[in-house]
């Protein structure tokens, strides 16, 4: 993809994001709902009702053969299977990179949600919340992997900045784009409070993901580089 179509793509994701987290906020905050056990599940004991909707989740988009398009990634390869759906993709496989810390995403949006939801506890809704929680996990997951198509972009265009790859930060300097950042920061707040959402709370949100994006992103340079640097075989 080039990076205006990237951008495109980010900023539909970005919407999404904010409805979603806005569907969220509807429920209470339904602590039951993250804390393994307290909605028995047979023969899971030790799964949350949130990670048991997110396994259903990807099972069915991997169904679909999402996961076999090269910039989708899922959050529980461990559960998703082939799909038996045949599908043409026009996409380019990149250099195989690690995804974002899955237990970091799940533990930093769960830290949100008293924030974003009103206190409580209610039965009625457990099976609505598990979905949003699991749906929003699955497209901010989706939002950071873009960042290697966005490296792989940048990279294209700048080979140079490969250099940097044995210096994180400086690596990280040059993939930066401050006003892009701002730009995307501030959508997100105008977004949430098109919502009725706290626009401060959403604002942090979107700077964690950035983040997550740029971690990303300099792990897939250094990762193109080091694949560069090996000698070829004799």
């Amino acid at each position: 993809m080039e990076l205006a179509e990237l951008r495109a793509k980010l900023n539909r994701l970005s919407e999404q994001i904010v409805g979603r987290l806005k569907d969220r906020a509807w429920f209470a905050l339904n602590p039951a709902v993250y804390t393994p056990g307290a909605i028995p599940i047979t023969g899971r004991p030790d799964l949350s009702f949130m990670e048991w909707a997110l396994e259903g989740l990807e099972r069915y988009h991997a169904s679909l053969g999402r996961f076999d398009v090269p910039d989708q990634h899922p959050l529980l390869p461990e559960v998703v299977g082939p799909s038996p759906v045949q599908r043409r993709f026009t996409l380019p496989r990149l250099p195989a990179i690690a995804p974002p810390p899955r237990d970091q995403l799940i533990r930093y949006y769960i830290s949100i949600l008293p924030r974003l939801c009103r206190p409580g506890d209610d039965p009625h809704y457990y099976g609505e919340t598990a979905y949003a929680d699991a749906d929003l996990l699955a497209r901010i997951n989706e939002r950071i992997y873009l960042g290697a198509f966005v490296a792989h972009s940048k990279l294209a265009r700048r080979p140079e900045i490969a250099a940097l790859a044995a210096q994180p930060d400086a690596l990280r300097a040059a993939l930066r784009d401050p006003q892009r950042e701002a730009d995307v920061i501030a959508q997100a707040r105008a977004a949430a409070e098109r919502y009725g959402l706290d626009a401060g709370l959403i604002a942090e949100v979107f700077a964690w993901i950035i983040a997550q994006t740029l971690d990303l992103e300099v792990r897939f340079v250094q990762q193109v580089a080091a694949s560069q640097a090996q000698p070829l075989a004799g």
